[in-house]
């Protein structure tokens, strides 16, 4: 069920309004500005919102053309004077649609924005294409958004060669997930405060509520405390007290904790507030992705 839906939001109803735009003339001028709102509403939301390295980059790539395509041969079809214009209630229901998932898309595009106080640290991974799963100052992009300590929280996954993140739609072998394993390095210079080696790594899913960051590091820099968590258990390579410098390696990506999948969480807080954080000065959004 979770995978339909996620199909259904990300590939099918976009495809739908962008088959609908294409077929549409000019005229009735009503028709074809709803139905303009609703393929671009709908295009922009799985463009930006919907969870890219399940279906893979180059298919949200292809998306966002096939918009332009359908936009494009609307524009060319000739009138059509004897053509009957549709009910008003088909058209109130297409407005409806696309204000509903235009609204999640301009969230989306406003979790750009970069709150004041951002510092600045490493990229915590090395040698690959990166995605951002979680990330942003809008809760269109970022659920953490509403965690006083995690609201400012990042998900990372890595791409394979066909840009997605596993082999398959959602595996059960967290070894099928490209980020699995990799290593991990401090984003900066600091002292480490907590560093737990204790939880198993699950398949898929693992709902340990009780421990959500599961195998974890937390290194206090100059300005705040920057929590790298879901780590594999017996790759966690610092102590309680260690000093260490931008790039030390630290673990390795597991599946513990409360995780839906093998990703590396970070986020970073003072005094129990989220601090915002930028990567080698870049600000990370939801479907962000990162080259090393």
């Amino acid at each position: 069920m979770v995978v339909w839906n996620i199909f259904f939001a990300t590939i099918l109803l976009p495809l739908i309004a962008i088959a609908l735009l294409w077929r549409r003339r000019r005229t009735p001028v009503a028709a074809w500005l709803a139905t303009l709102l609703l393929a671009l509403c709908v295009a922009g939301f799985s463009v930006l919102v919907a969870p890219w390295g399940w279906f893979g980059i180059p298919l949200r790539i292809g998306l966002a053309l096939a918009f332009v395509a359908a936009l494009a041969m609307s524009l060319r079809r000739p009138d059509d004077p004897e053509a009957t214009p549709p009910s008003p209630v088909r058209l109130l229901v297409m407005v409806l649609i696309g204000f509903f998932f235009g609204r999640v898309a301009i969230g989306a595009i406003q979790a750009h924005s970069v709150p004041p106080g951002a510092i600045e640290a490493g990229f915590p991974l090395t040698r690959g294409a990166y995605l951002v799963l979680q990330g942003g100052s809008h809760p269109a992009a970022n659920y953490y958004v509403h965690d006083a300590k995690q609201r400012y929280a990042v998900d990372l996954a890595k791409l394979n060669g066909a840009g997605m993140r596993a082999r398959g739609l959602y595996p059960d072998d967290a070894k099928a997930y490209a980020i699995f394993d990799e290593a991990v390095v401090s984003p900066c210079d600091g002292t480490v405060v907590s560093a737990v080696d204790a939880f198993p790594d699950a398949a898929r899913i693992s709902l340990d509520t009780k421990n959500p960051a599961g195998n974890h590091v937390v290194i206090r820099c100059a300005e705040a405390d920057l929590t790298l968590a879901q780590l594999r258990r017996g790759s966690v390579a610092v102590r309680l007290g260690a000093t260490v410098k931008r790039g030390t390696p630290i673990g390795r990506v597991g599946n513990s904790g409360n995780s839906t999948e093998p990703h590396l969480h970070i986020h970073a807080d003072r005094n129990g507030a989220g601090v915002p954080l930028r990567f080698d000065g870049r600000w990370l959004v939801r479907n962000s992705i990162v080259r090393k």
